[in-house]
């Protein structure tokens, strides 16, 4: 188990996350205000019980069947993060995010397990750990996962879905403003979360896609999606930092869409 890893946060800059988050959500012409810049004696540890940051805030507020919903698609998030910085050769940065679950978030969700009934999947997650700690191919661990991440989950009705879809896109957007600063990437670990989040939230919805209820939604939130890459790349070696409000952007359009589903 790896230290528990804490970042630090402007609750100036939190704040406007969420405010700005919130006010997309209700008006689709909203206008996104920047994150405020930290001061001096401002400065908090972004932290709490199941999660840090953009994760604890995932689950803040929600209903207890979403709670555990979205603690599993952050789980599955981690290792998406992790195997996208194995790809790159990161290899130690991967293998330590592949434990932040454990150190951050992992009783809950093992709480979670027991209540509903669904098999314990750490051993898999440690698995996919070993793999990449002995250099072998990590794929087919992760995809061991994910089933059983799937099959934990259950079958979530579309409300459920797209719920689950905004609040993993919201802590995609925080975990994106935490991983800038100065305009430049320096925590690559959240960087890569913050993408992989946006992955989760697509996986989420891509099942509504033929629903005849539902599905039209689905694919315009799906779509609603796209400009999220735009918030990430590489550049001469160099991970690009962009502006956190795109992400906000994306969340908040299908927070109005997610609105509609009954």
């Amino acid at each position: 188990m790896v230290a528990k890893r804490i970042r630090q946060v402007s609750p100036r800059q939190w704040t406007g996350l969420v405010l700005a988050a919130s006010a997309l959500g209700s008006m689709a012409e909203a206008r996104v205000l920047a994150p405020s810049t930290s001061q001096s004696g401002d400065v908090w540890l972004a932290q709490a019980q199941g999660g840090e940051g953009g994760e604890a805030g995932a689950v803040a507020g929600v209903d207890p069947e979403t709670a555990y919903l979205v603690r599993i698609a952050i789980v599955e998030g981690h290792l998406l993060a992790a195997a996208a910085l194995y790809e790159k050769g990161m290899v130690d940065d991967a293998i330590g995010l592949s434990y932040h679950p454990e150190a951050e978030m992992m009783d809950e969700v093992r709480e979670g397990l027991a209540a509903n009934n669904a098999a314990d999947f750490t051993p898999l997650m440690q698995t996919f750990s070993n793999a990449m700690e002995n250099g072998a191919n990590a794929g087919p661990a992760l995809s061991a996962f994910q089933d059983a991440a799937t099959t934990a989950m259950g079958t979530p009705d579309a409300a459920a879905r797209f719920r689950v879809a905004v609040a993993v896109l919201k802590a995609s957007a925080a975990e994106y403003s935490h991983s800038i600063e100065g305009g430049e990437v320096t925590d690559a670990l959240a960087y890569h979360e913050a993408q992989a989040f946006v992955t989760v939230a697509k996986g989420m919805l891509l099942p509504l896609a033929d629903d005849a209820a539902v599905g039209t939604l689905a694919t315009r939130a799906i779509a609603a999606m796209e400009p999220a890459a735009t918030a990430f790349g590489a550049e001469n070696g160099a991970f690009i930092a962009n502006d956190p409000a795109i992400l906000l952007g994306v969340a908040a359009r299908v927070e109005l869409l997610a609105s509609q589903v009954r």
